[in-house]
């Protein structure tokens, strides 16, 4: 990607989040973090944004309510062949008339055009999986009450009384902020705290995670290894990042995103 691009794609993370941490520049560029940090600073030195520890912030936040994390549609624009292979793997484990857990992210929003034929009851804390599942197919769909996060497209609430109590689901299928030896990590307490409530309403949890996440890191561990069943990456994957997750029993599906979502691997 020329510098220009770049630059310009920053800008517009900024602009619509706020503040943008390095790590989240790194995901949404595929660029290493020496040429994202070279980019802030490039673009700091010119005026355009302010360099805070961490990350960037632009020089006019918006007055808005924020999470931390890239904005979701700057996040859809990224790694998309492998979130599709990802999805199309996870839809694979599906039974017709099943009863699943969809949390939002851009990895499971692909899952949905990989389940209109299966008669699903599901629920979903995203106004976007909500909106595409409702448009393809006939599956049932249920939101939870709370606030709407525009930017991240969640939907969050703070009692413990809504319709998740009243959910099971024999899967849950979740994205995460990073994945390791420790467990399934999220990087805003606000939606650790909302996953955690998701994770207590189904039997079994499915990550799906582009092989990225196997290296980000953060404070809040959302479920340990011992509670997931399964991890869905793709074969960019460092086996060495996945051998913690194997000694712990997690089944590894490791899809191709070179062949339009074709399963590579399952141990």
């Amino acid at each position: 990607m020329l510098e220009r691009e770049r630059h310009r794609l920053i800008l517009k993370a900024v602009e619509e989040r706020g503040v943008c941490a390095t790590g989240d520049l790194v995901d949404l560029l595929g660029a290493s973090e020496a040429t994202v940090r070279r980019d802030i600073a490039a673009m700091a030195a010119r005026g355009e944004v302010r360099r805070v520890r961490g990350g960037v912030e632009a020089l006019r936040p918006k007055p808005q309510l924020q999470l931390a994390g890239a904005p979701f549609e700057v996040r859809r624009k990224a790694r998309v062949q492998q979130k599709r292979a990802i999805a199309r793997a996870a839809a694979a484990l599906i039974e017709p008339n099943e009863s699943i857990i969809l949390n939002t992210g851009t990895t499971t929003l692909h899952m949905v055009e990989f389940l209109a034929d299966k008669n699903l009851d599901i629920l979903t804390n995203s106004f976007p999986i909500a909106a595409q599942l409702i448009g393809h197919g006939r599956n049932r769909v249920t939101l939870p009450g709370g606030t709407v996060y525009r930017e991240q497209g969640i939907i969050l609430s703070p009692f413990d009384n809504d319709v998740i109590g009243n959910f099971w689901a024999k899967r849950l299928f979740t994205g995460c902020y990073g994945i390791n030896g420790f467990g399934m990590m999220e990087a805003d307490p606000l939606i650790a705290q909302a996953e955690v409530k998701l994770l207590e309403r189904a039997d079994q949890i499915v990550v799906l995670a582009d092989s990225r996440k196997l290296e980000q890191r953060s404070s809040m561990i959302v479920a340990p290894l011992e509670r997931i069943a399964a991890l869905i990456t793709d074969d960019g994957a460092d086996e060495a990042a996945l051998q913690p997750l194997r000694a712990a029993g997690v089944e590894i599906v490791i899809a191709d995103a070179t062949e339009a979502g074709g399963l590579v691997d399952v141990a």
